[in-house]
């Protein structure tokens, strides 16, 4: 469907039109979406403190035309509420998110629902994002009868049956057949449910597509389909996909460059194939380290999970937000130990600053305080420092034997503090466009060759899974 309104906001390519290389659609800057507790006039009167949730704190993107950028990382880490607020589906708390170089924020009532043409969404769930009281005819151009679509037909043609006739060839398109158009959501499975969300969603002719993992719901066989579906409809409509999943081996297939989220913040960026061979991040590898590898040699290899707490958005720690899981925190000066070591000390000194220590289960209904600190060095392994390293911790567990947490604490504080703990880190350039945001590289100490465990990384995703390829 053709674009004939001369007042729409920017000057893009449209859909179904050659793309501009190197043209940036999306452009993110300082991104913010909180979730406010305690907010009410109520809480206010009551003299409850506000407490914010940071489910997106201040992420930068860039997607350019044409290109699919993926958007991964755990659950929890603030993906979907990115891709929902670039569309201002929900309004940010801060920060710029321009499309084809306009604000998106100071956009009008009439721009707004002009902008809601040009970018759309494919949500998570197949199942509970379709109206089950409308058939799938209705669904699919419900866009078109909300935007006054089409402006003109045929004079032999209403526009009711102009927009059935695209609901056609839409349904057509995605795999499905015409003859559905009037059959209710529950009567489809997950992935024909999927391709009927995907329909919707190119109704309007958009540029841009927010695909909130699409499928992540479904069997394996049925995602290699609708990944297909997705890469030749992005061929043939000159589309823009922000790709947001946590499965790698399906953003190593689908994706043009990746974006890692950690905890609302976006630890690192870059083309897939050097995000894959070449992690800059720790927290990166640990996420490519996860993944199975379908080779013998990898029998029996065991993958160590990342050590310490996961945060809360409520309280995120303080400078890098990795830090009380990272395997590479960088000691202070005049620290000479092992990292597992220096690892497990911060761990106790986090616990004990949080208040979750839990005294009285290493005293076993006993006063002795000889068996309570070597109870605590044994639940944290901290043993096996020396020199000074070993006489602050010593110091620390005798003060925590009388009772005080906090002076516990202060002292750890006092002689393991890391730079990871009070620097935010800044975005560091690992070579190629690869962005980092770690203390690791602020002196280019860490080349981003790989070593034997990239390399390992690498093979797990050489070859694309038979399930994924074009003969899916």
């Amino acid at each position: 469907m053709s674009e004939t309104d001369t007042g729409r906001i920017g000057d893009g390519a449209q859909a179904g039109t050659d793309t501009v290389a190197g043209e940036t659609l999306v452009r993110v800057r300082g991104l913010e979406k909180y979730y406010y507790e305690n907010d009410t006039i109520v809480d206010t009167l009551l003299g409850r403190e506000t407490e914010s949730v940071k489910a997106v704190d201040g992420i930068d993107l860039d997607i350019e035309r044409g290109e699919t950028l993926g958007l991964v990382g755990e659950s929890g880490c603030g993906k979907s509420t990115t891709g929902e607020t670039l569309l201002r589906l929900r309004e940010p708390t801060g920060g710029t998110v321009e499309f084809d170089g306009r604000d998106v924020a100071e956009f009008s009532d009439t721009e707004l629902t002009e902008f809601r043409e040009r970018a759309q969404i494919v949500f998570q769930d197949p199942f509970s994002s379709l109206d089950p009281r409308m058939t799938i005819g209705d669904i699919v151009t419900e866009g078109l009868t909300i935007h006054g679509l089409p402006e003109e037909t045929p004079p032999d043609t209403s526009r009711q049956a102009a927009r059935r006739q695209r609901a056609e060839e839409l349904l057509e398109r995605v795999g499905l057949s015409a003859d559905q158009i009037d059959r209710y959501p529950h009567e489809f499975s997950g992935g024909q449910r999927q391709r009927i969300g995907i329909a919707r969603a190119l109704a309007l002719d958009p540029e841009f597509v927010v695909l909130d993992e699409p499928v992540s719901a479904l069997d394996v066989s049925v995602q290699a389909q609708i990944l297909n579906l997705l890469d030749d409809l992005q061929d043939e409509y000159g589309l823009t996909y922000l790709f947001i999943a946590h499965d790698l081996s399906v953003v190593r297939h689908i994706c043009d460059r990746v974006a890692v989220m950690y905890l609302g913040e976006v630890v690192e960026r870059g083309d897939t194939d050097d995000i894959f061979t070449a992690p800059s991040h720790p927290y990166t590898e640990a996420l490519l380290e996860s993944v199975p590898r379908a080779d013998t040699s990898e029998q029996g290899r065991r993958v160590d999970p990342l050590s310490g707490d996961v945060p809360s958005p409520r309280n995120p720690p303080s400078g890098c937000r990795f830090r009380t899981r990272c395997p590479e925190i960088i000691p202070p000066a005049g620290v000479d130990t092992d990292q597992a070591l220096y690892r497990n000390v911060v761990t106790l000194r986090d616990r004990l600053e949080r208040g979750e220590f839990g005294t009285e289960r290493f005293r076993d209904g006993e006063n002795d305080d000889e068996a309570f600190k070597q109870s605590v060095r044994e639940e944290f392994g901290v043993d096996g420092l020396s020199g000074a390293d070993a006489d602050t911790v010593e110091d620390a567990l005798e003060v925590l034997a009388n009772g005080r947490e906090a002076d516990a604490a202060q002292r750890l504080t006092d002689r393991f503090e890391s730079v990871c703990e009070t620097d935010a880190p800044a975005d560091h350039d690992c070579g190629g466009g690869q962005i980092a945001a770690c203390h690791l590289h602020r002196d280019d100490s860490r080349e981003p060759a790989p070593d034997a465990n990239e390399t390992a990384i690498e093979s797990a995703f050489d070859d694309t899974p038979a399930d994924l390829s074009d003969d899916a």
